[in-house]
């Protein structure tokens, strides 16, 4: 099931928005392909992995859910060193996190989604501005640094809208309990923007 990316590189050319990338490595199953890889952002540890694609076979009921968790299984077991995984949804692509919620991810926003820049996202290619995203992370392990690095640093959002900010979950045997962590992703969807 794990395999280099490059051996999904024609599925997710042919299937996923992005296409095909060169880092990490990917899991392949019946239900379409995951690739995970050191993170870009030099803020995030080592201890993390990104979740780089995320591709699945169309019309298969529950199926990133099922796919997760037995990636999850597999990180338990063969990557005890990990201890986070992050990843972003486009909004502006009609990502809207549902597949990270019903996987049990947790919203973590970055300040740049709750509050986009004067200078706007900047340009990555052809003068193409980018809109914010949303950063969404699975908690594998406890982790004493994932408060720090999640917490979004400007009191002003923070005093306005606390339901917004970070709050490490409690965990029991290696899963977060249920109603805890994060941030109130519900919350921020209903003010359409901040």
């Amino acid at each position: 099931m794990i395999v280099p990316p490059r051996t999904v590189a024609f599925y997710l050319d042919a299937n996923h928005y992005l296409g095909a990338t060169g880092r990490g490595f990917a899991w392949s199953d019946d239900f379409g392909v995951v690739v995970l890889a050191p993170p870009t952002s030099r803020r995030l540890p080592r201890t993390w992995l990104e979740l780089a694609r995320w591709c699945l076979i169309p019309g298969r009921p529950n199926a990133g859910s099922e796919q997760w968790s037995a990636v999850r299984r597999w990180l338990a077991v063969e990557r005890p060193d990990i201890t986070t995984i992050v990843s972003y949804s486009d909004p502006v692509a009609g990502h809207t996190g549902a597949l990270y919620r019903a996987a049990g991810w947790l919203w973590a926003p970055t300040w740049h989604r709750l509050r986009p820049p004067p200078t706007g996202q900047g340009a990555w290619s052809d003068g193409e501005m980018q809109a914010p995203k949303d950063r969404w992370v699975d908690c594998l392990r406890p982790d004493a640094t994932r408060a720090a690095v999640l917490t979004v640093n400007d009191a002003a959002i923070l005093r306005a809208h606390p339901e917004w900010s970070w709050v490490e979950p409690t965990m029991r045997r290696g899963r977060i309990v249920r109603g805890t962590g994060g941030a109130d992703y519900a919350s921020f969807a209903r003010t359409d923007t901040p």
